[in-house]
């Protein structure tokens, strides 16, 4: 296994003229955190999409745990993408869901869970986070914004 549990070699990406990624190297060993900031359209958010694979580079490699994901497709991708998570601005909840539901989404639309288990699970999640069973039920409107994140 490869010390480094992310890790970009070279990595270029275009969108037409406009280069945004020009020959990034970087390298994220597992259980560290890393804070990646920079201005408007310095290439931020392609670098994320490039490695949750929404994006792909038109040079160079990715690896996640040793493996090289870069041109991965179908189930093995899925796999491999089944191990990350993203929190993006506002919290990104879906209005019209109940809480457990946004917690349960991956489970109930990419694992095809029953729903009755897969609330039980965000259940769970939820009391993980120091959030009641009574919050299930409530729409991300009625929630803190501390509540939301959580």
């Amino acid at each position: 296994m490869s010390e480094y549990h992310i890790e970009l070699k070279d990595i270029h990406k275009s969108f037409g003229p406009k280069h945004v990624l020009h020959g990034l190297n970087l390298r994220v060993k597992r259980g560290h955190s890393m804070v990646v900031i920079g201005g408007s359209g310095s290439g931020k958010s392609v670098m994320l999409k490039s490695i949750l694979g929404l994006l792909r580079p038109e040079e160079g490699s990715i690896y996640i745990a040793g493996e090289d994901v870069t041109g991965m497709k179908g189930s093995k991708r899925d796999e491999v993408l089944s191990h990350f998570g993203m929190l993006f601005q506002g919290a990104a909840l879906f209005d019209s869901l109940p809480v457990w539901e946004n917690v349960a989404f991956g489970l109930i639309q990419g694992k095809a869970m029953k729903r009755k288990m897969a609330r039980e699970i965000a259940i769970e999640k939820l009391a993980q986070v120091g959030l009641g069973a009574d919050v299930a039920e409530l729409f991300p409107a009625e929630l803190s914004g501390g509540m939301q994140k959580r």
